[in-house]
């Protein structure tokens, strides 16, 4: 069954990591990029020409802390051990109102940096941050 309405919340986003949602995420954010050099030509004020030549994506999100359930053991953060070895993840945010419907991927992340935060009378969380090879939304999937 569809959903009733056409905004996507983030009520309605279901975040997973290589196929494994991630229960008590509490928020994602992403960053697809390209990077375009200028042609700057002799006797010419203005730039002839802007040029692609990078392709960038990343990824943060922010899960609250499960005992039990470090990064490490699911295999979102390597272990120091295995950083050279360590594969490529993939993520997706899936519209749970409108029958899993996947609205974004993003493939071939490494998690970067990991940074937590505790504090007296509240809640431990994690903040991850990946750099990815591509960034794909529901347009590019159908």
């Amino acid at each position: 069954m569809g959903a009733n309405t056409s905004t996507f919340s983030g009520v309605r986003a279901r975040f997973k990591i290589s196929g494994e949602k991630i229960g008590f995420a509490g928020g994602v954010s992403g960053e697809e990029a390209i990077d375009y050099e200028p042609v700057n030509v002799l006797d010419k004020l203005e730039v002839q020409e802007h040029v692609p030549v990078a392709y960038r994506v990343s990824l943060s999100c922010n899960i609250f802390r499960v005992l039990g359930k470090s990064l490490k053991s699911l295999g979102i953060m390597p272990i120091q051990n295995d950083i050279l070895t360590s594969g490529a993840l993939s993520a997706t945010v899936d519209d749970s109102a409108d029958d899993d419907r996947t609205m974004l991927i993003i493939e071939g992340l490494r998690a970067t940096t990991k940074t937590f935060d505790i504090t007296a009378r509240g809640i431990v969380s994690e903040s991850v941050n990946f750099v990815g090879i591509r960034m794909k939304d529901e347009f590019e999937l159908e």
